[in-house]
């Protein structure tokens, strides 16, 4: 390593005020913010370290007698390289120096989330609800101040209103965070017992919810600026409005489709019928063909829910389910008049069945 009173450019023999005055013409020089070469970059850390030596009268004492020996292998402290917490100083003195002073970061305020229950027509078509919010607002009591009606809140007198205050680090001046009146740079004698000093409370207001047209469980609309407050001047987050469908007792969604089961008579299903089918937007009529089998589903072309994006509305789905009729024993013998009807020609599904179940 070269010699500390080299790297200053400096004699063996010069005062404090001198290593000082060389230091500071280097460090003007050589700082990355105002020299982007490289080569300056290192010519300023071997400034700086034989400045962090040589400045303390100790540490000089002793490289005088022991040379670079005294600090390690390369002439610093035990990592090799520069004193172990000289690297905070360095970051102290030289953010503020350069006027890089560290500022209170903008934040934004958390997302808040609501959950809303839907009816199942409302998530279909759209509509609108009123929904309950809390949402920040300036104390009506102090106007805003945090202080108690009819005080005020005075000046710090740690930092005289600026917030911040000046630490000496060595060469030069440190602005921090009044720690007092922790930045804000006014004290609160007596705090407002509405808010309790913050000058801000939360207050029910109502919003108005638009529902999308084709919204499912789990669509989420979202309002920008109704979550909670930022920080330090930060924008508010925003509020989720989670939608909860309500089930309905007919009619079930898959996707934009809608499906319903029919049930149809025994009669209808074996001689076919026109059937008056039950949709979204009133009822509609559906031609059932004779011999229609249970299970057998139905298209009504855009019967279906309107999409989120725009596209085309989905269909409705009839799935037909013929009902077995409960008789009355009286009514058992015209069943048993059927018995004719009980044969493979009449039932060729069930002789298809049989046929592949006997084949193994």
């Amino acid at each position: 390593m070269r010699d500390l009173y080299e790297l200053l450019g400096v004699s063996r023999d010069a005062s404090a005020d001198e290593i000082k005055k060389a230091y500071r013409r280097l460090a003007h020089k050589y700082h990355p913010d105002k020299n982007p070469d490289p080569a300056a970059e290192e010519r300023f850390k071997e400034a700086s370290m034989a400045y962090e030596i040589l400045s303390n009268p100790e540490q000089r004492k002793k490289y005088d007698r022991l040379g670079a020996a005294a600090f390690g292998a390369r002439g610093a402290g035990p990592g090799g390289g520069v004193p172990p917490n000289f690297g905070d100083v360095f970051s102290e003195i030289f953010g503020d120096f350069f006027g890089r002073r560290e500022k209170r970061e903008k934040k934004r305020g958390r997302d808040r989330s609501y959950s809303l229950a839907v009816d199942f027509r409302t998530a279909v078509f759209g509509g609108e609800q009123l929904i309950d919010v809390m949402r920040t607002q300036p104390c009506r009591d102090c106007s805003g101040t945090g202080a108690e009606p009819g005080t005020a809140p005075q000046l710090c007198h740690a930092c005289g209103g600026s917030g911040e205050i000046k630490v000496q680090q060595g060469l030069f001046s440190v602005s921090k965070r009044c720690a007092y009146c922790k930045g804000r740079g006014r004290i609160i004698r007596k705090k407002c017992k509405s808010c309790d000093g913050a000058g801000i409370v939360d207050r029910k207001a109502q919003l108005k919810v638009r529902v999308p047209a084709g919204a499912s469980e789990g669509t989420v609309v979202r309002y920008a600026g109704e979550g909670e407050p930022g920080l330090n001047g930060g924008p508010a987050g925003d509020l989720r409005v989670v939608l909860q469908v309500a089930a309905h007792p007919i009619f079930k969604r898959d996707g934009a489709d809608i499906q319903i089961e029919l049930p149809v008579s025994f009669r209808d299903a074996v001689l076919g019928a026109q059937l008056v089918v039950p949709t979204l937007e009133g009822k509609v009529k559906m031609q059932l063909p004779p011999g229609t089998q249970s299970g057998r589903v139905f298209r009504l072309r855009g019967k279906g829910a309107p999409r989120l994006d725009g596209g085309e509305r989905g269909d409705q789905h009839v799935t037909v389910v013929v009902e077995t009729p409960q008789l009355r024993e009286h009514e058992r013998s015209l069943v048993d008049a059927l018995a004719d009807l009980d044969d493979d020609a009449h039932l060729p599904r069930r002789a298809a069945f049989w046929r592949e179940a006997d084949k193994g």
